[in-house]
């Protein structure tokens, strides 16, 4: 079984710190928990509607990075400090700035922290991929490797 390991130079360098921003197995993309840094480590915004923005901008380029957009996503998990506070109240809008009907399957979950005290959030996603989808990826040993 073929995987790839999906790095954007954009974002941080995960593997410096033992992971991956993203796996594509078995026919599917999994993303690792996207939070509000940029590719220096800067948390960007301190309210939950700026470091949302910054966490989907982040999702847009894994996504764009394998061809793909935020209509091809079939699931999101959102971590949240504080959910019944801040989901309704900053989160909510921008999620529904990003997805439009039919929405993704979707699951909001309350934090009581995440890896870094100043993250008010974490989203991970889903996207399946068909055969071709998988094929079309070239991999150049940096941003799509094989593992």
């Amino acid at each position: 079984m073929e995987r790839l390991a999906i790095n954007p130079l954009e974002l941080k360098d995960a593997r410096e710190i033992g992971y991956n921003h993203a796996i594509i197995a078995d026919g599917t993309f999994y993303m690792a928990g996207q939070v509000a840094m940029d590719g220096d480590s800067n948390i960007i915004g301190d309210d939950i509607e700026a470091q949302a923005r910054k966490a989907y901008e982040n999702i847009g380029i894994l996504l764009e990075t394998i061809g793909k957009s935020y209509d091809d996503v079939v699931k999101i998990t959102t971590h949240i400090i504080d959910p019944h506070e801040r989901y309704y109240n900053g989160y909510k809008e921008v999620y529904l700035e990003t997805f439009d009907e039919p929405y993704p399957c979707h699951t909001v979950l309350g934090a009581h922290q995440l890896a870094h005290e100043d993250y008010l959030l974490e989203i991970e996603i889903e996207v399946p991929l068909t055969n071709e989808d998988i094929a079309s990826l070239e991999s150049d040993g940096d941003v799509i490797r094989e593992i």
